[in-house]
């Protein structure tokens, strides 16, 4: 929705506990404001799309007890912590960003993994080396993907899907985040059986996971 600049009068005090609920929110008062007059007009802005999208997370993530939420100040960036099944259950990190307006990708997700054991940092670039190739045979379109493999990190653009509304789409990527973490869980469950029957585990229960809408992203 594009913005412009607009000089409004409001009353000191109104101001002021615009501003307390701002901070309290973690946002700016022009988005505070920008919103509470959509909300009065009823229209749907970056704001509100936002907090449908990352509510559906969040009550992804209450439901699957592996996911813990990581508050973070802002609108545009929601993250979730996860363990994974190695050595001192390293953690995982889940952050997912939205952006307003790209035509071509609705937001990023990020997926890393901060350590000192290049043993772990392999086996885990291995993992998203498997990951990106099986988005790529089972996804729509996959070829187009847009993501990249780095120490400990995998990054994906997340494409928009026609016609959803901001429900649809949040539902979709916890449905994603929810399939990654699974594969990726399963993946470390069978290495200690070596890397290709790690592979195989970790294939087969992307195939059995896959949603359609999950494919769509």
């Amino acid at each position: 929705m594009p913005k412009s600049v607009y000089s409004l009068v409001l009353s000191d005090e109104v101001v002021a506990e615009i501003d307390r609920l701002a901070y309290a929110e973690g946002t700016s008062r022009s988005k505070l404001i920008d919103r509470i007059l959509a909300e009065h007009a009823g229209c749907e802005t970056f704001s509100h799309r936002t907090g449908d999208i990352f509510g559906c997370i969040e009550q992804m993530a209450n439901l699957e007890q592996q996911f813990r939420l990581l508050l973070t100040p802002g609108d545009e960036l929601l993250q979730l912590l996860g363990a994974l099944p190695y050595k001192y259950n390293p953690t995982v990190r889940y952050a997912v960003e939205l952006y307003e307006n790209d035509p071509a990708a609705v937001g990023q997700l990020r997926v890393s993994l901060r350590s000192q054991s290049r043993p772990l940092l392999d086996a885990l670039g291995g993992f998203f080396t498997l990951w990106s190739q099986l988005e790529e045979r089972r996804f729509a379109d996959g070829s187009f993907l847009s993501y990249e493999i780095a120490d400990g990190r995998y990054t994906r653009e997340l494409r928009p899907v026609a016609g959803a509304s901001s429900d649809q789409l949040g539902e979709a990527i916890a449905g994603y985040i929810r399939l990654f973490d699974r594969v990726l869980r399963s993946y470390f469950d069978a290495l200690p059986q070596g890397a290709p029957a790690a592979a195989a585990k970790a294939g087969a229960v992307f195939a059995k996971s896959l949603t359609p809408a999950v494919t769509q992203l």
